[in-house]
């Protein structure tokens, strides 16, 4: 009788266990791939002390609030200084749909310290490679240009042009940063032939492929960082 009863639990438990399966496998690749990016952010807050936390992983983990508190934790005891755990904390909140804090920590650090022209350039970056905050990117990209005209700033006002359906602006500014000997080297350069390849596409010039083919070509995550904030048009030519 033992038997029987132990049998019958298990088989209990088995239909348990097949009547809920659907509705678990198809909540789990979504989940899997949150609980992925938030192993890899926890492990980068505490072993690259002085990195930014990827846009694109936040946007994945951050969405989910129960995570977001889990990665600031993680960032609190990090062993960073409460200055960076203060800032990439904004940044988890803005990944989570708040970037008012963000913003206002970058705005505020350009008005208090006008002698320094990167902060301009950082407030600028922060609404454009986000795409937060976008109504007043371009006020603020032209100041950080005004300020000082360099090729990574025109491509930040490029992208939020992008994102404003600015597209011949857009252009421009991509063109002009491309032309820029001293951005030759830098790291952004895929960025801007990528997005001068959108803008033209968008223009209706075919050229713009060869430019999308050059910026993947030089980095992989090039396509990455524009679908993060919303260029996700079909680039197949």
């Amino acid at each position: 009788m033992r038997a029987l009863r132990i049998i019958g639990r298990w088989l209990a438990a088995a239909m348990l266990i097949a009547s809920t399966a659907p509705v678990q496998a198809q909540a789990q690749p979504e989940d899997q791939q949150q609980n992925a990016a938030l192993r890899r952010l926890i492990r980068a807050a505490k072993n690259r002390p002085y990195a930014a936390l990827s846009w694109h992983e936040l946007k994945l983990a951050a969405t989910n609030e129960r995570q977001a508190q889990q990665l600031k934790d993680a960032l609190a005891h990090s062993g960073r200084s409460l200055d960076d755990v203060s800032e990439q904390s904004m940044w988890v909140d803005a990944a989570a749909g708040h970037p008012e804090a963000i913003i206002s920590f970058y705005d505020d650090n350009a008005l208090n310290h006008p002698e320094d022209k990167t902060r301009l350039n950082t407030a600028c970056w922060a609404r454009a490679a986000r795409g937060i905050d976008l109504e007043n990117s371009i006020s603020v990209c032209d100041l950080a240009i005004a300020a000082d005209r360099k090729g990574y700033t025109l491509l930040f006002r490029g992208l939020a042009e992008l994102q404003l359906g600015l597209n011949i602006e857009a252009l421009r500014d991509f063109d002009e940063a491309l032309g820029d000997k001293q951005f030759a080297a830098h790291p952004f350069l895929a960025d801007a032939a990528f997005g001068r390849g959108i803008a033209r596409i968008r223009l209706g010039d075919a050229e713009g492929h060869k430019d999308i083919r050059a910026a993947t070509a030089a980095n992989k995550n090039v396509v990455t960082n524009f679908t993060d904030i919303g260029i996700t048009e079909e680039l197949s030519d």
